[in-house]
Formats: C-alpha cells, sequence, structure tokens
C-alpha cells in the first residue's frame, strides 16, 4: 500500500513538474531584457510583540527556493533555442545562392548551344541565313527517319499489298525497288520542306556533283543506272539461274548498285549491275525453265549396239526427274578410237531439280544395267607395234629380279 502511495506521489511530481517550472520560468525576465526596478514597500513600524495564545504550537515549513537561483540554468537554455532560427536562415541563404549560381552557369551553357545551334552555313544572295547547324542536323535525323519508313513501306508493299494482285516474287522485286527509291527521294523533300530549305542551294551543290560524276563516279553512276534498266527491262529476275563469266548461280536480289547471286556450294556473288550489260549472259529460265542435259557414255568395240539403246532409255525414263512430257533421245555419235560413244539426252525442270544430281543418278544406273547385261564400258588402251629384225631381247636387273621374286612368292 506504501509503495502505492509513493508511486502515485512521483508520478503527479512528474507531471506538475513541467506547469511548475513554466510558472516559474514567466516569472523571470528573458536575457537582455532590461529587469523592472521593484518598488520596495512603504516601511511599517515592527508589530509589537504579542505572547503566544495557549494551546499555541509553531508549525515547522520548508525552505523556499527562490526564483533568482533558477535564473543560470533558464539563461543557459536560451542561447541555444535562440540559435536555431538563426541557423535555418543562414542554410536557406545558401541555397538560394547555390540556386542562383546554378541557373546563371546553366543559362550560359545554354546560350553556347544556342549560339552554335543558330551558326549560319549557308548565307543566300540576300544575306538571309538559309541553312544552319540546327538544320542540318534536324535534316539529317529526318532523312535517316524517311530512310527507315522507306524501307519498311516498301517491304509492306512488296509482301502485302503486291501479293494480293497475285503477283510472284519475280514480279514484286523490281516494283518493290521502284517504290522504295520513290519513297526516299519524297521524304528527302519532304524534309526540305518541313526545314524551309529552298532547292536553290544545291545549285551549286549540283555543279560540283556534276564535276565528280564526271570524274570519280562513273562507275558508281554507271551501276545505279544500270540497275534501273535491269528494273525496267528485266532482262534477268529473281529467282532465275543465269550464267556470267563462268559463274552459275540463281539471283537472289537485284539491287541499285550491284545483284546478287547465290551459287550451287552456298557461295554469294555480287556482281556489278553494269557487268550484265556489258557481258554475255546466259539465262537459263529466262522464258522457260525447262532444259535439256546430255549424257555421254562409250562402250566397247563388238558391244550389242540396239541393246546399249535400249537399256539407255531404260535408265532414263526411271528417273522421276526426268520430264516424260519432252522426248527423250539417244544418238550414237562417233566411231572413237577407244569406244562407241552415244549420247543420251534428257529433259528436266531447273528450277525443281538438280541438274548435276540427276546427272549422277543416271550414270549409276547405266553403270547397273551395263553391267548386268556384260557391257564393258570403254576406257582408254593403246597398242604398241615394235618392227625389228629379231626377237627383242629382254634383260632384267639384279634388284628387278629380286623383286620379281618376292612378287612371285
Amino acid at each position: 500500500m506504501k509503495t502505492c502511495k509513493c508511486l502515485l506521489a512521483i508520478a503527479l511530481a512528474v507531471a506538475a513538474w513541467p506547469t511548475l517550472a513554466a510558472a516559474q520560468l514567466q516569472l523571470l525576465p528573458l536575457p537582455g531584457q532590461p529587469t523592472a526596478p521593484q518598488s520596495s514597500p512603504p516601511s511599517q513600524p515592527p508589530p509589537a510583540f504579542s505572547p503566544p495564545a495557549p494551546g499555541f504550537r509553531p508549525v515547522q515549513t520548508q525552505a523556499v527556493v527562490p526564483a533568482q537561483a533558477m535564473l543560470p540554468a533558464a539563461a543557459d537554455n536560451q542561447p541555444q533555442a535562440a540559435t536555431g532560427p538563426a541557423t535555418a536562415v543562414a542554410s536557406t541563404e545558401k541555397a538560394d545562392d547555390l540556386r542562383e549560381k546554378f541557373l546563371g552557369q546553366a543559362g550560359e551553357a545554354w546560350d553556347h548551344v544556342a549560339s552554335v545551334w543558330n551558326f549560319v552555313l549557308v548565307r543566300g544572295a540576300d544575306t538571309k541565313p538559309l541553312v544552319t547547324v540546327g538544320t542540318l542536323f534536324g535534316g539529317l535525323v529526318l532523312m535517316g527517319c524517311g530512310y527507315i519508313a522507306a524501307g519498311m513501306i516498301s517491304r509492306w508493299i512488296g509482301a502485302k499489298l503486291l501479293s494480293r494482285f497475285g503477283l510472284n516474287q519475280t514480279a514484286r522485286a523490281p516494283l518493290q525497288s521502284i517504290s522504295y527509291y520513290v519513297l526516299l527521294i519524297s521524304f528527302g523533300m519532304l524534309t526540305l520542306n518541313i526545314l524551309n530549305v529552298p532547292i536553290t542551294v544545291f545549285s551549286f551543290a549540283g555543279g560540283a556533283l556534276a564535276v565528280g560524276v564526271g570524274f570519280g563516279s562513273q562507275n558508281i553512276v554507271n551501276n545505279f543506272i544500270s540497275g534501273l534498266i535491269l528494273i525496267a527491262e528485266r532482262p534477268i529476275r529473281v529467282g532465275d539461274v543465269i550464267e556470267i563469266d563462268g559463274r552459275i548461280g540463281r539471283v537472289t536480289e537485284i539491287g541499285a548498285r550491284s545483284t546478287r547471286l547465290a551459287t550451287g556450294t552456298n557461295f554469294e556473288v555480287i556482281v556489278p549491275n553494269s557487268k550484265f550489260l556489258e557481258n554475255q549472259v546466259v539465262n537459263w529460265t529466262l522464258s522457260d525453265d525447262r532444259i535439256c542435259t546430255d549424257i555421254k557414255v562409250g562402250v566397247a568395240y563388238g558391244s550389242p549396239l540396239r541393246e546399249v539403246e535400249r537399256l539407255l532409255f531404260q535408265a532414263a525414263n526411271e528417273h522421276p526427274g526426268v520430264l516424260k512430257d519432252c522426248e527423250t533421245s539417244v544418238v550414237f555419235e562417233d566411231f572413237a578410237a577407244d569406244s562407241l560413244v552415244f549420247c543420251l539426252r534428257v529433259w528436266l525442270r531447273l528450277l525443281s531439280t538438280s541438274k548435276r544430281e540427276v546427272e549422277s543418278d543416271i550414270r549409276f544406273r547405266i553403270d547397273e544395267l551395263f553391267s548386268q547385261a556384260g557391257i564393258v564400258i570403254a576406257y582408254p588402251q593403246r597398242d604398241v607395234h615394235l618392227n625389228v629384225m629379231r626377237p627383242l631381247e629382254v634383260r632384267l636387273a639384279a634388284d628387278a629380279t629380286r623383286e620379281f621374286r618376292k612378287v612371285a612368292a
């Protein structure tokens, strides 16, 4: 019970201490504040001594601490409270100074960038700026975007739009190339219009370009014009099998400057377009992809020739790659020095079959049929005749005799 009372008293004391301290501080002057002079009460004569009343008991009182005794502690706390607002004001002024300094430097940097951006590169006849660094940079960006857009739109035209008209790949490729260049030129003119750049600016550049074309760009311009002629006249198309300069390949792409060929060995040959107009080109599939191929075989003298002819027809007709609606022929070509030469001619489609594979399969089948029929495929032979007056004497050397004995053993 006593413990509870003590705890309650301590709690009340702790709760009442701030109130009492505040009341006492209100009675004290602030630091630096002049204290008001205290008026002393009028002097009175001391009271006369009177004897204590009967039954009087003296009351013991505690010593009261005067308010002036707490003055040093309050005076120590006052400067700390006063320095808080001064520090905040100083930090705010410093932040404002840094902000103003940063804005000033940013403004100077922006002025430098603007001066470079507005630097005049080309002026007109009336000293009016026509091309600046800003317009040149903007033109390059717009031309890059136009280049990408032209490629995407032309590919979409070739893949989606032209296919709806029933055009095959060989017919879509030149139209796609033409649409690409038309779109590229259109985006270039639109870029100049957006940037307010007149065409007359390029009059001097056009003269310089003409001089450059005359001296150093002849091959480039020649190939470019040749590419346009190939696209317009279409002597070769994408997918055609052609032969040029001893190379046979399939056309995979016809560009503005060059044409790409894919050979049977998975090589890609890049041929300048001017080569197709200056040199002789064999287009195996220009009007039709049906071609004939000849397979020659020689048999020994004394072989049954009609049986050889029948077996050659049989080997050709059994192959699925040989066209049955075209005539297969067997020709007895020549009495050669070592054999009787026959030529088998068959027809096949070049775009759907491989010419080399068909020829190889037919040769395998001819060898099998001749082996079953006992027909010998001739090979080169040489007969040597010696006209001497007496029998020819043959001697073997010692080393040769030793080797001969080893072989005989």
